[in-house]
């Protein structure tokens, strides 16, 4: 089965520094849809996992990304609620 997501936002630095194709968007409020083109395999179930499983898993951070600091977060939440692009 075919999964889609569809979102409206505003394009930031954050997005135009991970996707550098947006730049000509920057500032500009958009609708973004992703589609899922990995087809599942017939018959072949998703495993389930738990709610503790789930927030015991720990992301892989891309090479050249540096670690997130609680500083950093701190900053992120306040320039979003200055910004509203919340």
């Amino acid at each position: 089965m075919q999964q889609a997501i569809q979102i409206q936002t505003v394009i930031n630095e954050a997005m135009v520094k991970d996707a550098p194709g947006l730049l000509p968007l920057l500032g500009h409020r958009v609708q973004m849809i992703a589609i899922d083109l990995e087809p599942e395999a017939p018959g072949k179930p998703r495993p389930k996992i738990t709610l503790e499983q789930f927030l015991a898993t720990r992301l892989k951070r891309p090479k050249g990304v540096a670690p997130v600091t609680l500083e950093d977060m701190e900053k992120a939440i306040v320039r979003g609620a200055v910004d509203g692009n919340l």
